[in-house]
């Protein structure tokens, strides 16, 4: 792995823009316990957004989610293949009681069975 682990702004993604072009233009596959959609982007390295409903979780359990999937992608970055995406995940109910490793599965599982295949 070379580069840092470390998640600066440029790692995520900032605009409503850029969630809708991700939600309109990208692939869509749901997991267990995520959707998550993908588009290829025009940046030379994967960014990631997230959505957690205020609906499912009172503030503790929506930080809570966000840190471990912020803290999955910092350290799996490296193995989703290329050509760089915008990748923006959905917590659905059930995400809260999963561990680091158990996202990392299932989020990992979705993006590396796709490949590097554009939308």
């Amino acid at each position: 792995m070379t580069g840092s682990y470390r998640f600066r702004p440029y790692d995520r993604l900032r605009s409503s823009t850029d969630y809708q072009r991700v939600k309109r233009s990208g692939r869509r596959a749901r997991t267990a316990h995520f959707g998550v959609n993908f588009a290829p982007s025009d940046q030379q390295h994967h960014r990631l957004g997230l959505v957690v409903q205020k609906r499912f979780w009172n503030a503790v359990g929506r930080n809570r989610i966000k840190r471990r999937l912020r803290e999955w992608f910092r350290l799996n970055r490296h193995l989703i293949p290329p050509p760089a995406k915008d990748i923006v995940i959905i917590a659905r109910p059930g995400a809260e009681r999963l561990s680091l490793t158990e996202m990392a599965t299932e989020i990992l599982a979705v993006l590396v069975k796709q490949g590097g295949r554009n939308s």
